[in-house]
């Protein structure tokens, strides 16, 4: 029994250490620019990487002491080493990271909103990781002292260090669920229909914050919209950087906690009854 306690109270500490690091560093999305240009393991070992030099979404893993980004949507191959295909996308390019789902989170929940959202279920009001949706550029952990923060940022061996230098970042609506909408914090509109595009920012110091939100009555469902990165900057000599790959989030609806409360009621009367 003490060896039992023992070992709960061990994986316990971990769960909190863990929990702590990711309370404290609450920036989980970046935007970065693949500096990786071979491929160093894997199937496809010794091939050029075909998402380099292209934009990506980045997730932050603050795992304590190996800090570390996953690539999302991030283009990819498949097929035999000797004649792969370039996908322009990954295995994982859905958020919540798949993996994830069975133990995790499965889903961006959308709650009931107020003020500008009254009326809707909206993003941005929960606290677990994929839920942050501030998407910033890798750049600005440059010049961090925190130590978790410089770990993050030359993980991979640096590759993901690259300034987007005179980039103008736009995100680009790929797909969407009808009725699942996208705006700015404040409530205004963007991104009104597949195919239109979004400056979110430029440089290497911007920030940017979505909000999904479905109305209020719609079907409680699992909506999703897909995107890409890429840069806007036309002007005449300068290289854009290439398109990153497609990526999804994937968001539910949740019912009022009142509506939760009168089902709780409901079956807690139900097993009342069964007992007497």
């Amino acid at each position: 029994m003490k060896t039992l306690l023992k070992m709960w109270a061990i994986a316990l500490l971990a769960v909190l250490s863990i929990s702590a690091a990711r309370a404290q560093h609450h920036d989980v999305y970046f935007i970065g620019v693949d500096g990786l240009s071979t491929i160093g393991s894997g199937t496809y070992r010794g091939l050029a990487n075909p998402n380099f030099g292209r934009l990506t979404l980045l997730f932050a893993h603050y795992t304590p002491g190996t800090e570390h980004y996953h690539a999302i949507g991030a283009w990819s191959y498949s097929g035999p080493p000797s004649s792969p295909a370039v996908n322009n996308t990954s295995t994982n390019n859905r958020l919540p990271e798949l993996y994830q789902r069975p133990t995790g989170q499965e889903y961006i929940y959308m709650r009931p909103g107020s003020g500008a959202f009254a009326g809707y279920y909206r993003t941005g009001l929960d606290t677990d990781e994929y839920s942050q949706l501030l998407m910033q550029p890798t750049g600005v952990l440059a010049g961090s002292t925190d130590p978790v923060l410089q770990r993050l940022y030359n993980s991979s061996g640096g590759r993901w260090r690259g300034t987007l230098g005179d980039a103008r970042i736009g995100l680009r609506l790929v797909d969407i669920t009808p009725g699942l909408r996208i705006t700015l914090p404040d409530g205004t509109p963007i991104l009104p229909s597949v195919g239109s595009v979004y400056e979110i920012g430029a440089g290497d110091n911007f920030a940017f914050l979505p909000v999904f939100s479905v109305a209020m009555g719609s079907p409680v469902q699992v909506y999703s919209a897909s995107f890409q990165l890429i840069d806007l900057n036309n002007t005449a000599g300068y290289r854009p950087l290439r398109d990153s790959g497609v990526f999804h989030f994937d968001l539910y609806p949740v019912p009022e906690p009142s509506t939760v409360a009168v089902l709780g009621a409901g079956l807690l009367g139900l097993w009342l009854r069964r007992r007497k």
